[in-house]
């Protein structure tokens, strides 16, 4: 992304002036000591005339130079603010000179960036960072939950500057998990730089899931490995039906001196005072942090299209406090819930979607938004519509739980799904949705156990069903019990979405003739639900750089 800075140059040309008549031979051109008094006179008024002359056009240049880079300034700046109106990212946020953050308002925040692939990624890795964002009024009394999944025997260490000694433990193979209860103290604050980052580090590549309960609100998420991790990021937060609740998103990262730039989105565009400087929709933040140090952010409004960028790969999560998801006219919808969910970096997100239904729950709100001006055609059912986004722009999309929801899109979109909330059914929960080329040929996940109703989705090519099995078993023996079956034409392929109901557990998945497919896992129980997505992150495919 190019900075957002401008650096005047003004160069001064020095005009020397050197006396150019020589000394003439007095012996021979001077009579009398009249004539040399008189002649030392006339060189010492010219000589005097001379330095006047260079002061005075030095000064002259000095001034030209003033002008010409106060103008070149004011250029700049009107053309600045009519980038940003025609961009429509609001006023200009309110700060002053002791406050070491700004605030600017920008027209294309991710252009000119350069994207690298990062390698081959999957869910699974050997280096993990964790944060538990402070998503409730009362964390004293959460859970906080990390499960470490792996088929091989493997050691592992967490390393953390919260706690004062090293959790270091090994792993055999007849237990292939390790389940581990962190205190809630470790759930952030806001507004506030802590060292509450957990680096997970093991021998053999694993899978790491959380799992953050408290009573009847819980939610859960596939930690990502950091080597797909990166540095840019744009953010999904749920619509905020009231200002009482708030969404969030909290940042850490494994380097020291990282410099993160977050440029907002509020929707509506409610201001925001942090640290005694006022923000707005389109106005920059920036922060420095250490190796695991976590600063998290929350605010009354829907934050989603903001766009994070640091100058060295970080982890993103986002959320919410308490929030109540829901229809526009809705009258059921159950109680709050936290959301939680670690999102993938914008290099690493897809542009083809097949977006299965929450079974067994009133809905899915559907939310699309991209850091690229891209056009997409989105289907619901069998009506289909043609939808333009704007840089940062993000639309929404309701479906019931019968439907299916299939995205192409010209560039990279990040898709996350909210289930909605119900009496009967549970809370709602947040998922990122995982793209086409995002699936793997294999899964190990965990499937909670304390909740009522387990489900797993599985998106695959309808010529590779077959092909599956489950905790070794042949996906044919499940078919039988499905709760959800049905094929989905894309381009030129045919898929199915199969919803099956299992009892908690490891849960390995995988197809044996190396076909890639989509997981997710999500659960229900009274007044609570919790979801997350198998992988939702591209292998080793680089983004254009869209500039």
């Amino acid at each position: 992304m190019a900075e957002n800075k401008f650096e005047q140059r003004c160069e001064h040309e020095y005009c020397t002036m050197g006396d150019t008549n020589q000394y003439e031979v007095l012996t021979t051109n001077l009579n009398s000591i009249g004539d040399f008094e008189e002649h030392i006179c006339r060189k010492a008024q010219r000589k005097k005339t001379s330095k006047i002359c260079v002061k005075s056009l030095v000064i002259f240049v000095v001034l030209v130079l003033v002008i010409v880079c106060t103008t070149m300034t004011v250029l700049y700046l009107q053309e600045r603010s009519k980038n940003a109106y025609k961009m429509n990212f609001g006023p200009k946020g309110e700060t002053n000179s002791q406050n070491k953050k700004t605030v600017v308002c920008l027209n294309e925040p991710f252009k000119g960036m350069n994207y690298t692939t990062a390698g081959k990624t999957g869910i699974q890795g050997r280096n993990f960072l964790v944060c538990f964002t402070g998503n409730h009024i009362d964390a004293s009394n959460t859970t906080k939950t990390i499960y470490i999944l792996s088929n091989r025997d493997f050691e592992f260490q967490i390393i953390s500057k919260f706690y004062t000694q090293l959790l270091k433990e090994v792993v055999t193979p007849t237990i292939n998990m390790k389940e581990i209860s962190v205190t809630s103290a470790i759930a952030l604050s806001y507004f506030k730089i802590e060292e509450k980052a957990l680096f997970i580090e093991t021998s053999k590549d694993v899978s790491v899931i959380i799992i953050d309960n408290y009573i009847r609100t819980s939610d859960s998420t596939v930690i990502l490995p950091m080597k797909s991790l990166s540095n840019s990021y744009v953010i999904s937060s749920p619509k905020i039906f009231n200002t009482s609740k708030s969404s969030h998103f909290a940042i850490t990262t494994p380097e020291n001196g990282t410099i993160i730039k977050i440029y907002f989105r509020f929707y509506p565009d409610l201001p925001k005072k942090i640290d005694g400087v006022t923000y707005r929709n389109g106005s920059e933040f920036i922060i420095v942090l250490n190796e695991l140090q976590t600063y998290q952010i929350r605010h009354n409004v829907d934050m989603s299209g903001t766009l994070i960028k640091a100058n060295s790969a970080i982890a993103v999560f986002s959320g919410s406090y308490c929030h109540k998801v829901r229809f526009e006219n809705s009258t059921d919808f159950g109680y709050c819930s936290k959301l939680d969910e670690q999102l993938p970096p914008v290099d690493r997100l897809d542009k083809m979607y097949i977006v299965p239904p929450n079974y067994n729950r009133m809905g899915t709100i559907l939310k699309i938004v991209s850091p690229f001006q891209t056009s997409l055609r989105y289907k619901v059912g069998n009506e289909q519509k043609n939808k333009t986004l704007q840089p940062t722009e993000h639309f929404e999309i309701t479906f019931s739980d019968k439907d299916i929801v299939v995205i192409d899109s010209e560039k990279a979109v990040l898709v996350t799904s909210y289930a909605t909330g119900s009496d009967d059914t549970g809370d709602p929960y947040m998922i990122t949705v995982p793209g086409i080329r995002q699936y793997t040929d294999k899964y190990l996940v965990m499937v909670p156990e304390n909740f009522r109703e387990n489900y797993v989705t599985i998106i695959i090519e309808e010529k590779s069903l077959n092909n599956l099995i489950l905790n070794e078993t042949k996906i044919i023996h499940y078919l039988n019990d499905r709760k959800f079956y049905t094929t989905v034409p894309f381009r030129k392929m045919n898929f199915v979405v199969l919803v099956l109901q299992l009892n908690g557990g490891l849960l390995r998945v995988k197809s044996t003739n190396n076909a890639a497919f989509g997981l997710i896992v999500y659960g229900h129980r009274k007044n609570d639900g919790h979801g997350f997505a198998g992988k939702a992150v591209l292998p080793d495919v680089c983004v254009p750089s869209h500039d």
